[in-house]
């Protein structure tokens, strides 16, 4: 079996790791801007309660005050208790995240001349509105992945590319290195 061939044999199987990888990756930004939402939601709640509290010491009417102050603090408890499952669930992702499974797969292609990059669809890029089969890459590249909208996509004949997708490439280090210098801009 040549080496090309052996890495294609290999490549199945990394692919199929870094598509696992990918829609990990995938889910851990989805918590994370889920996360920032409750943050954003809990400091508005805050300045709410801020503003209220004062409005009512103004209108001097402390008794609404406690009512009112007691109605938000339990809303912000009830948040605070949200961010922190969501913290938790962001962690455990992190934890089961393998990274050095993607490093052996790019230490393995480098110690065979071959290399695993990634470059983002730029917005003059030749790919944009383009499907996968119309684009001649060279022979000694496969398109891995794509990244679009926090969802990995792994690609066909007839998947086309959109600006801002995030690709990534493998195959012989010159060969990658080349597509990634006239197609987009390294990631």
């Amino acid at each position: 079996m040549s080496f090309w061939e052996k890495i294609r044999t290999g490549l199945g199987e990394g692919l199929e790791t870094i598509s696992e990888k990918g829609s990990e990756w995938s889910k851990l930004a989805k918590l994370k801007w889920e996360r920032r939402s409750l943050q954003k939601t809990i400091f508005q709640k805050m300045v709410s309660l801020g503003s209220k509290s004062y409005e009512l010491h103004v209108q001097k009417k402390p008794e609404q005050l406690n009512d009112q102050t007691k109605e938000d603090v339990s809303e912000l408890k009830a948040l605070k208790g949200s961010l922190d499952d969501k913290e938790s669930e962001i962690q455990n992702l992190m934890d089961k995240i393998d990274k050095t499974q993607v490093k052996g797969l790019k230490k393995d292609l480098e110690m065979g001349d071959g290399t695993i990059e990634q470059f983002i669809v730029g917005n003059d890029s030749r790919l944009i509105d383009k499907k996968l089969m119309d684009i001649r890459f060279p022979k000694n590249v496969l398109v891995g992945t794509i990244v679009r909208d926090e969802k990995v996509i792994i690609p066909d004949g007839q998947t086309v590319f959109r600006k801002g997708d995030r690709v990534t490439l493998l195959g012989t280090k010159a060969d990658v290195e080349d597509v990634v210098k006239k197609l987009g801009k390294e990631s």
